[in-house]
């Protein structure tokens, strides 16, 4: 149970500007926050919120978490117009009832919320014998309560906090946690708007469909199907969905049968605007809809990723230095990951280290920054081999260990053993693991076609290379899915499609050193001199440091096809 400190006073000095830092409280910490430790708002009081979770230990660290936050939200406020919460937590089962919650263990919360401190947090002594391993909390034994309108006293303690005891109220503190902050997404179930019960169970696979596939994107918190049935035939209002399920973003969706077509229609809708950011509709055959069906949720599913990364990194490039979190820092660092000039590739792993300190056990800035020193290696600017091929195992070892799940450190380090340590049974195996644990995840489907190509089995390297398309034809990573189609043609002779799928490579990254090396090579397997020796020069000035001669003792290409590769790059005029 949560309520504003105070908040008659403020709605009296600024209603409307306290309503709106309120409304950004919520959308900006207060509802990512609950989605990350699996929590549901199940009433709004105007005033505060009265929250369920699924674990005693998921419920405590929400409050720290929360409270921290947004002491820092509302450090740069004026004291007297600070919003403050007073937090009450226990636990006990409750009774659910449409939009609302009963039970006695509501009331102990809601009377431990009342004699919380400003900015504090207090919880019953239920709670903590429940909960397991709270060793990194501390607290102060309030001994018995006796609380209003409860006949028996209640044990409860007061969390510590910087600057929270029995008396005293919050500091300022400009220091927001490290926890990285993911942007949080629901399915909304899709409307059946034809008269066909069968369209129904179709709308209905849909959304376990796209969940599923949004589930495999590591940087997206993504409610649960259960959860947002409440919202099954129904009206859909963005607050109400923003205020129930706590996300930023949301998709609905309608279904329509018409003779013997079947058409749908989704919208994402950005809930701090209330605006639709992006709408689609499909028309298939009836006949023809299952088989479909997983292809368009998938197309689904990259369009929403991609205007979700697009805005989230506008989010971040737009906050100043001391509001980022780990999250923000590893945006930034994307932003710049595949610019491919070495300023920004520098500044890039900076902001990966950043957002590893910030926050030491988010898992994803370990595995970006494995595959920023395999793009290192790739584009010749390591200055020591050893040390940053280690750093590739080493870096996505310990993503793995923070996340067992993490389909892109399972690949990256897959490709890597491959790649630069020619341990190609270790490289299939892990790569497989990646594909097991996120078949919807496409930087695990394009790093796990390069070994196959590597060892002579470019056809599966081709057929991997192509999901991957299939799955990101036009995100951040297209560049990189594309060379490697083209490299897995070049392994396979088919020299045509190299030049061609290297070409669209390039044309989206021109720097990027390897889609010159395949272009290059494969012009020359068809005596297309001239054209090599342009990509020669190009190649020569995006990386000048670049020999043939260090690259030839790293090439993962199993012989002959290793020594052939060299000598075209040779032939091509790249410097040796």
């Amino acid at each position: 149970m949560a309520d504003v400190v105070s908040y008659t006073r403020l709605m009296e000095a600024a209603e409307v500007e306290t309503h709106s830092r309120y409304r950004t409280l919520r959308v900006s910490v207060i509802d990512p926050a609950l989605v990350s430790r699996r929590g549901e708002i199940v009433k709004n009081t105007g005033d505060g919120f009265v929250a369920v979770f699924e674990s005693p230990r998921d419920a405590l660290r929400c409050a720290s978490e929360l409270q921290r936050e947004v002491t820092g939200f509302e450090a740069q406020q004026p004291p007297e117009r600070r919003i403050a919460f007073r937090i009450g937590v226990h636990w006990e089962p409750v009774i659910f009832d449409l939009n609302d919650v009963y039970g006695h263990g509501v009331n102990i919360a809601a009377r431990l919320q009342s004699v919380a401190p400003a900015g504090g947090v207090v919880v019953s002594s239920v709670l903590l014998r429940v909960a397991s391993d709270l060793s990194e909390f501390k607290f102060d034994d309030l001994g018995e309560l006796h609380l209003k309108n409860l006949s028996r006293p209640v044990h409860a303690f007061l969390l510590l906090m910087p600057g929270v005891d029995r008396s005293t109220v919050l500091g300022a503190s400009s220091k927001a946690t490290g926890r990285a902050k993911l942007p949080s997404i629901a399915v909304l179930p899709f409307t059946n708007i034809s008269s066909e019960v069968g369209d129904s169970y179709f709308a209905e696979g849909f959304v376990e469909d796209i969940i599923v596939s949004l589930s495999n994107i590591q940087e997206l918190l993504v409610v649960s199907r259960g959860s947002t049935m409440p919202f099954r035939r129904r009206m859909i209002d963005p607050i109400e969905v923003s205020e129930k399920l706590g996300v930023r973003y949301f998709v609905s969706g309608r279904v329509r049968r018409s003779g013997k077509r079947i058409r749908l229609s989704v919208d994402l809708v950005d809930v701090t605007s209330g605006a639709v950011v992006w709408a689609e509709n499909y028309d298939t055959d009836l006949a023809e809809v299952f088989g479909v069906q997983d292809e368009i949720a998938t197309r689904i599913v990259e369009k929403i990723a991609a205007y979700v990364r697009r805005a989230e990194v506008k989010r971040a490039l737009r906050k100043p230095p001391k509001s980022l979190n780990a999250y923000d820092y590893l945006l930034r660092a994307l932003d710049l990951l595949y610019k491919f000039d070495f300023a920004s590739f520098s500044q890039a792993r900076g902001l990966l280290e950043k957002a590893i300190e910030e926050d030491p056990e988010y898992a994803a800035p370990y595995a970006y920054s494995a595959k920023w020193h395999n793009f290192n290696i790739a584009e010749g600017w390591s200055v020591d081999f050893d040390a940053d091929s280690a750093e590739v195992i080493r870096l996505s070892n310990c993503a793995i260990e923070r996340d067992p799940h993490n389909a892109l450190a399972l690949a990256i380090q897959g490709h890597g053993k491959s790649m630069f340590f020619r341990d190609y049974d270790s490289g299939l195996d892990l790569c497989e693991r990646a594909l097991a644990v996120s078949p919807s995840n496409s930087w695990a489907w394009v790093f796990s076609s390069g070994t196959p190509g590597f060892i002579g089995d470019a056809l599966t390297g081709i057929a991997r290379a192509e999901r991957a398309i299939r799955l990101s034809p036009l995100g951040q990573q297209a560049f990189f899915n594309f060379c490697l189609l083209g490299q897995n043609h070049y392994l396979n002779a088919a020299f045509d499609d190299a030049i061609r799928w290297s070409k669209k490579s390039l044309n989206l990254s021109p720097r990027f050193g390897n889609a010159a090396r395949v272009l290059a090579a494969s012009l020359v397997a068809v005596g297309r001199m001239d054209e090599a020796r342009q990509v020669s020069l190009h190649h020569k000035h995006i990386l000048p440091a670049f020999r043939v001669s260090d690259y030839a003792r790293r090439c993962p290409f199993k012989e002959p096809q290793g020594s052939l590769y060299v000598e075209r790059l040779r032939a091509a005029g790249l410097p040796d």
